[in-house]
């Protein structure tokens, strides 16, 4: 116990002390090696003198402990709590107590905890005193013995001699003393010692003793207790009584003793509160043993829905045959097993409530049969126990030999009868212990509830409240009790709200809410309020109950948390967040005719701001710039921060006149407070507008556009503002949907390469192909690359798309080697590849996948105006591609700034005159003497001349005369795929072309 305790208290001592005059002794200890102490030193003796539980706060601040040598020395107690040991008379016997040597501080809780294991101390020293008087009575008798477990040895008195018939110089010893019984009984005995010994059980044991002047055994009474010293079990002594004449001439009168046994055993069971479930399984065994028989039962009779009888076993004997049954059984040891089969000997007794005996349980035809694998039953008897005239348990027994007879039934009616009055007794006691626990439970809940109740009358009047309403409302019960609780009112609430309160409690019996009331500090005091009617039997409204918790912290952080979710921390302005809620809610409510604006500002040059003067005076001029929106805006207007120099707002009702919104932007002057002597700060914005229903959209999406808006007017220059274009807006998703559909497109397979001839203008040979993209679009057929080009400018998919047609091109150009077809491929470069660094990896890896391809069959074609916008990048990757020996062709010549020094230092083997030229040099002089000086600078400087544009034989003639090297255009060939090209390629040299627009 006092382990336990000082366990539980965390402490290094726990005492069980005991005080007389002179000094106090510890009949338990935990921690302490002394045993006892002089009682003037001893906080025992204190706290016998007190009322309840005794408590020192700290023994080396108290009077009266100041000198003691337990607080001065070893071991430097300090504290010390106790509780006194009262006996049941009303006698201070001692405490327990705990020590510690350092100030603690205990909860009443664990006080009142304390004081209640001193009651459960008393309790096991008085069941002590009970047990060792017991002893004593148990080991009384005519013949006395004892042995010594240590050595063996035996003592008798005379008695036991003349029992033994031997003489006084009979050998002491434990062997001889056992062997002087029947060989039977030997074994019995033997255990029951060993019992005592090892297991401290004593025994009561009826044996037989074999004397050799007599025929017949003589039967004896022995029994034994052990006796112990300290922890040890030093001796058994016990009794042993001749009862031979009782056995032979009052069998009778032994059975009604061992009855009486029996219910005074149930008796002492029942009101000492221990196991009844063992006391009953003791109490069949006994009734099995007493009539012979070899199995029983005892059960109660409960009554099912339809005041049916079934019978559960309160114990059973264990006569199981199989798995099947073990279980069966072992269910029943542990909290019963049901009987219902009313078709059956015992369901006889249950229908009938009368006594059945069955010698010839297989012939009588009140049988239900057994189970497979059931021990034989020979013989049945079975009593019901009746109390009042109700049926209220029932015995069964079996297989009694010689079977079962009504003078049985007689013997044993004075037992039945306190039987059924225990059983009826115990029925009682449990509904009272259920009763009574359901009303300590209740009384529990009230007080250690962590929710507040209150308890009104009919008047609703306080009657009680618990200790959670006292702690929360600070209010105590004497300063509520007979009040009606009125007083608790904040003011936060309409009559209105309390006569609707009142009116739902009235007609549902309970309501539940959220109400507001104030606690005694003046305090608001948020609660989650239930209230509900309690009833008589008559049904009258007796009481009411009021249970609430305190959700005042719950209150306050979820305000913060709303602040901190809403709000921007620096300038207390709505966040994004709630300006989207803000703007959703408007847009909600825009009635016809009016226009609602959205706004998004940005400070112009911020940064440089922040960088300049620091983050403290940054942050103090976003706090300026936010009040003076709020002033510039209005009370009707709506200004959230949304970023870290960027602000939303809201405008209603808002026509977007340039004075309302140059109002707005005007720039903001900013005091510097910690810089007396420095001048203002001029601070200029851009901002942003879209205005709703015009721009119909959602709350996000018109905050962006208002922020597309905003960069726009960073675009002007600053310090200044823009609308948003939904137009343009609508035009940048079909780009952006165009975009999804190319990239998907390419991933498809929906791509094509065209190849366009290009002939020697001289010989009209073909020379090669210039390749160009198509789109098979699987609902706008074939699709021109100006349609879908431009989209993805600038683009990954752009550069993806020139990595493919680098890759068919050459995937195509090794099939025409492999078949014998010998010509060029011209494959255009977009801007972005020209200056790409992964560009020359690209065609490295691609040429390396084609080895039978040719490098110089290949001619890089790039735009003019892509070469001049980066000429460093582009002439770097165009030596790249000539050293690995690919030709490279300047396309569109002439459409961009032509200079001269272009043709000298740009690494190009070509020159291709723009087809614009081309097509109107016979119809404008100016284009013809673009085309003639085109190609005379170019052969001056060693480039060859490509013409795009040819589209008759006149083209192809001018071109000839002018010394054009190649001619490509429709009056040669319209671009097709390459299955088509080789066929078209026969015709021609064959001569078979006939007119062009023909062959074509």
């Amino acid at each position: 116990m006092t382990s336990m305790v000082a366990k539980l208290y965390d402490v290094p001592y726990a005492l069980v002390s005991f005080v007389d005059d002179e000094c106090q002794w510890f009949k338990s200890h935990h921690g302490l090696t002394i045993k006892e102490t002089p009682r003037d030193i001893s906080f025992c003796a204190h706290a016998l003198c007190a009322e309840g539980i005794f408590e020192i706060p700290d023994a080396t601040q108290d009077a009266r402990f100041l000198d003691n040598p337990l607080v001065m020395g070893p071991p430097h107690i300090r504290y010390y709590l106790g509780a006194p040991l009262v006996s049941r008379e009303g006698y201070s016997l001692g405490t327990l107590c705990i020590l510690d040597t350092k100030i603690r501080a205990f909860s009443e809780a664990q006080r009142t905890h304390l004081a209640t294991l001193a009651d459960l101390v008393v309790q096991r020293l008085e069941l002590h005193r009970l047990h060792c008087q017991e002893r004593v009575v148990t080991t009384s008798g005519l013949g006395l013995w004892e042995l010594d477990t240590s050595s063996g040895t035996t003592w008798w008195n005379d008695v036991v001699y003349t029992l033994y018939g031997v003489s006084a110089d009979y050998p002491h010893d434990k062997s001889n003393a056992i062997s002087v019984y029947m060989a039977e009984d030997q074994h019995r005995l033997e255990a029951a010692l060993t019992q005592a010994a090892e297991q401290r059980v004593p025994f009561d044991l009826e044996l037989r003793l074999v004397h050799k002047d007599k025929e017949f055994p003589t039967w004896v009474r022995v029994t034994g207790a052990p006796v112990s010293v300290g922890k040890d079990i030093m001796q058994i002594a016990g009794t042993i009584q001749d009862i031979t004449p009782p056995k032979q001439n009052e069998r009778r009168l032994q059975r009604q003793q061992r009855l009486e046994r029996l219910v005074n055993h149930l008796q002492t069971s029942f009101i000492a509160e221990h196991d009844l479930s063992q006391a009953f399984s003791d109490t069949l065994a006994e009734l099995v043993s007493l009539t012979e028989s070899d199995s029983g039962f005892i059960g109660k009779v409960f009554y099912d829905e339809e005041n049916a009888p079934f019978l559960k076993t309160h114990a059973i004997t264990d006569i199981s045959w199989d798995q099947a049954s073990r279980r069966l059984f072992e269910k029943a040891s542990q909290g019963g097993v049901v009987f219902s089969k009313q078709t059956s000997l015992f369901g006889y007794v249950l229908k009938t409530g009368k006594v059945l005996i069955a010698n010839t349980p297989d012939q009588d035809p009140r049988r239900g049969g057994l189970p497979h694998g059931h021990p034989p039953l020979s013989a049945f008897v079975g009593i019901p126990i009746t109390d009042n005239g109700k049926l209220i348990a029932m015995i069964g027994l079996a297989n009694r030999p010689g079977g079962y007879q009504e003078d049985l039934i007689d013997e044993l009616s004075p037992f039945l009868r306190n039987l059924g009055q225990l059983i009826s007794s115990l029925r009682l006691r449990i509904q009272h212990e259920e009763a009574h626990k359901r009303l300590e439970l209740s009384a529990r809940i009230f007080s250690d509830s962590q929710n507040a109740i209150m308890i009104t009358d009919q008047d609703n009047r306080i009657v009680d409240v618990n200790r959670a309403f006292e702690i929360m409302t600070g209010y105590t019960l004497s300063d509520v009790v007979n009040h009606q609780p009125n007083f608790l009112s904040s003011g936060c609430h309409t009559r209105a709200f309390y006569k609707d309160m009142w009116q739902s409690l009235l007609n549902d019996g309970s309501w539940r809410g959220e109400l507001i009331n104030r606690r005694k500090d003046g305090e608001l005091l948020y609660e989650a309020l239930s209230l509900s009617l309690i009833h008589n039997a008559q049904g009258d409204v007796t009481h009411h109950v009021a249970i609430f918790s305190d959700t005042t912290r719950l209150k306050k952080h979820t305000e913060e948390l709303h602040l901190a979710s809403h709000f921007d921390s620096l300038t207390s302005l709505p966040n994004r967040h709630q300006m989207l809620n803000q703007v959703r809610e408007a847009i909600a409510h825009v009635h016809d005719g009016n226009t609602l604006a959205i706004g998004v500002l940005d400070l112009d040059g911020f940064e440089k701001i922040n960088k300049q003067f620091g983050h403290k005076t940054a942050d103090n001029i976003l706090i300026s710039v936010a009040k003076q929106l709020r002033d510039r805006v209005g009370t009707q207007g709506i200004v959230a921060r949304i970023g870290g120099d960027e602000f939303a707002l809201l405008l209603p009702d808002m026509n977007a006149k340039p004075d309302q919104l140059n109002a707005i932007i005007k720039s903001f002057v900013v005091e510097q407070p910690d810089r007396l002597d420095s001048p203002a700060i001029s601070v200029n914005v851009s901002l942003g507008i879209t205005l709703f229903p015009l721009d119909n959209a959602d709350s996000d999406t018109l905050l962006r556009h208002a922020d597309q808006a905003m960069y726009q007017a960073k675009l002007q220059g600053g310090n200044t503002f823009a609308f948003f274009d939904p137009g343009h807006e609508k035009k940048l998703k079909a780009q952006q949907t165009m975009r999804d559909d190319i990239s998907q497109a390419l991933q498809k397979g929906q791509f094509e390469l065209y190849f366009q001839p290009q002939i020697d203008a001289a010989s009209l040979k073909l020379l090669g192909v210039e390749a160009l993209i198509r789109w098979n679009h699987p609902q706008r057929g074939l699709v021109m690359p100006d349609q879908f080009l431009p989209i993805i400018s600038g683009t990954n998919t752009e550069l993806s798309l020139d990595a493919w047609v680098m890759e068919t091109a050459l995937a195509q150009l090794s099939v025409w080697q492999k078949e014998g077809f010998s010509i060029s491929v011209s494959i255009n470069l977009t801007p972005q590849s020209l200056v790409h660094k992964q560009f020359i990896d690209m065609l490295r890896d691609t040429l390396s996948r084609h080895p039978d391809v040719p490098p110089n069959f290949i001619c890089i074609e790039v735009l003019e105006s892509a070469a001049l916008d980066d000429l460093s990048s582009a002439t770097k990757i165009l030596n790249l591609c000539r050293e690995m020996g690919c030709k490279v062709a300047l396309d569109d010549f002439g459409t961009g700034y032509s200079s001269l020094s272009y043709l000298r230092n740009l690494p190009i083997d070509l020159v291709k005159i723009d087809k614009s030229f081309v097509m109107g040099m016979l119809k404008r002089s100016e284009d013809l003497t673009i085309v003639e000086s085109i190609t005379y600078l170019a052969k001056r400087f060693h480039k060859q001349v490509v013409a795009e544009g040819a589209e008759s034989d006149a083209h192809i003639e001018t071109l000839q005369r002018m010394g054009c090297n190649v001619v490509q255009g429709y009056g040669v060939a319209k671009p097709m795929p390459a299955s088509q090209l080789i066929s078209w390629a026969t015709c021609e040299q064959s001569g078979k072309r006939g007119s062009k627009k023909q062959t074509t």
